[in-house]
């Protein structure tokens, strides 16, 4: 697991956050790929604006992002049967695939 940035988001309102995220994505993009250089590790984003900032951005830079378009709930804000469920079905078709 790695977080999206090294700066708390959680209590920003969306707009801040996903500044604050888009900002870090170098670093966050520079982590991965010191932990995946050849980029085959898939990748698995969670919570909303994680996906909706990321995912294009990832994949652009040559990720295997597994969520095309899904966007997974974080567990912890009472979601959780919706992040199993989602989490499950991206997994699953992945290992199909």
């Amino acid at each position: 697991m790695v977080d999206a940035t090294y700066e708390p988001v959680n209590k920003l309102d969306k707009r801040s956050g996903a500044r604050v995220i888009e900002r870090d994505y170098p670093l966050l993009r520079d982590d991965l790929a010191t932990l995946t250089p050849d980029r085959s590790v898939p990748l698995v984003l969670i919570k909303k604006n994680i996906c909706q900032v990321l995912e294009p951005k990832l994949t652009r830079d040559g990720f295997r992002v597994l969520n095309r378009g899904c966007l997974i709930p974080f567990p912890a804000s009472g979601q959780q049967r919706k992040f199993h469920e989602q989490f499950g079905a991206i997994i699953a078709n992945a290992t199909e695939g």
